[in-house]
């Protein structure tokens, strides 16, 4: 990743599960790709808490969502998160003794007295007061080095009617760190219709340049989708009445109807694109290329396993100078994308110490990503699998008595009942145990 602007490290105190840990986010050597980082582990492992700690480090002064994700998860007084961000210390935390983080010495940008809790860093002031910034202030001096943004796996957008073509006054930071309320239905589908209207505008003018200009942000998400879903993805201005419609693989179907998963990537991706736009970057570059930090929460719900494979490497590539932190329990997740970490949260109850970041699954079996990601080793459903326990116990007891094999053979014939693939595994094992005694054994 080439940009500079990126978490470096997190440590939770007394927050949620976690007791004391610390986690050092490793860049990747890939200066074309996103750098991302996969959370995963057990319910109630901290997952969640980790993003949203994350995403408090930007949130904004005046707004509520993310701290109070994160304060209901402040356990006493001493509850705080120090952070590294851009070679700079930082902390914040229920009671302020000392502006110090593990990472170095930070200052205060608001303490106690003013909000009830406390925040410290030394490159952050100017981020944190940006919620108050219109994109319909052209005199505004400020420009923007990088931007954070957050999204839950849950969000849609649904049928609404929009009664003109009109300007977006929206902030571009608006509930940008919200997760679940980060997209706005509203605002989304006036964009779409905005960007639809300007580029036919532009081709009766004919001019083609300004056409592609304002079609390149829609087409840059109809690609993604197309790469994540294989679906040929489109988006309409209805004029009669006033709407935004879909058109896939040829057909025109309403938001409300759209399949649950495409609905969610759909509701995100172009949510992010708009913010990217209107944003005064300080950089002139492609919007998809400035520098970012974006947060996942359950990017797998409602996804095919098919999609569950694509969308990490689509984002990787579309978002080239992002660094990206996504929380997921789908094992196609892990093993979907190449140079990335990934964090195996502990039992909840075990939230002490260093989690170090393991090389993402790309290039390995899902079988190696089960038992080494997520510690399952069990190859069948649970009624098999005791199945198994039990005629392997009764296979060592034949080996030290052959006279004892009724019981074997019993839960053998229970085993190759419950499909082929155990029957399989039966009969070799019949085998080998005939080789072993001297008896032969087979099924009924």
């Amino acid at each position: 990743m080439a940009q500079n602007y990126r978490v470096e490290a997190l440590a939770l105190y007394q927050v949620g599960v976690f007791d004391d840990v610390e986690i050092k986010f490793k860049p990747i050597a890939h200066e074309c790709k996103a750098e991302i980082h996969v959370f995963t582990g057990p319910n109630g492992c901290g997952k969640s808490t980790l993003l949203y700690a994350l995403a408090e480090i930007f949130d904004f002064f005046r707004s509520t969502e993310a701290k109070h994700f994160i304060r209901r998860r402040f356990r006493n007084q001493n509850s705080r998160v120090d952070f590294q961000f851009a070679d700079s210390p930082g902390e914040f935390g229920v009671r302020m003794e000392k502006p110090n983080s593990r990472y170095g010495k930070s200052e205060t940008i608001y303490s106690p007295k003013q909000r009830g809790s406390y925040f410290c860093s030394n490159n952050l002031s100017q981020y944190k007061t940006t919620d108050i910034f219109s994109e319909t202030n052209k005199f505004s001096p400020l420009k923007y080095d990088f931007a954070a943004f957050a999204y839950s796996g849950q969000r849609s957008i649904n049928d609404i009617h929009l009664e003109a073509i009109q300007q977006i006054k929206n902030s571009p930071f608006e509930m940008s760190l919200s997760f679940d309320t980060s997209v706005r239905p509203q605002v989304l589908l006036q964009w779409i219709a905005n960007n639809r209207t300007q580029s036919a505008l532009a081709k009766m003018d004919k001019d083609d340049k300004a056409s592609q200009t304002y079609d390149q942000a829609l087409n840059r998400i109809t690609n993604l989708i197309h790469d994540i879903c294989g679906l040929d993805v489109e988006f309409r201005l209805e004029r009669s009445p006033l709407a935004v419609a879909v058109r896939v693989n040829g057909d025109i179907i309403r938001f409300d109807c759209l399949p649950d998963g495409l609905k969610s990537i759909i509701s995100w991706v172009a949510d992010l694109s708009l913010r990217l736009e209107a944003i005064p970057w300080s950089e002139e570059r492609d919007v998809f290329a400035q520098p970012i930090i974006l947060f996942l929460d359950e990017v797998d719900i409602h996804l095919h396993p098919k999609w569950q494979r694509r969308i990490l490497p689509a984002i990787q590539t579309l978002l080239p100078n992002a660094q990206i932190f996504v929380s997921t329990h789908s094992p196609f997740v892990v093993g979907s994308v190449e140079d990335a970490w990934v964090y195996r949260l502990p039992e909840p109850g075990q939230g002490t110490g260093v989690i170090e970041g393991i090389p993402s699954g790309a290039g390995k079996s899902y079988r190696l990503i089960l038992d080494e990601v997520f510690g399952i080793d069990d190859e069948f459903d649970v009624e098999t699998e005791l199945l198994f326990d039990e005629f392997y116990k009764n296979r060592e007891g034949f080996l030290k008595n052959p006279e004892s094999s009724q019981m074997l053979l019993e839960n053998a014939a229970k085993l190759a009942g419950r499909g082929e693939e155990a029957a399989l595994i039966v009969d070799r094992e019949l085998r080998q145990i005939s080789r072993l005694s001297g008896q032969e054994l087979h099924l009924a």
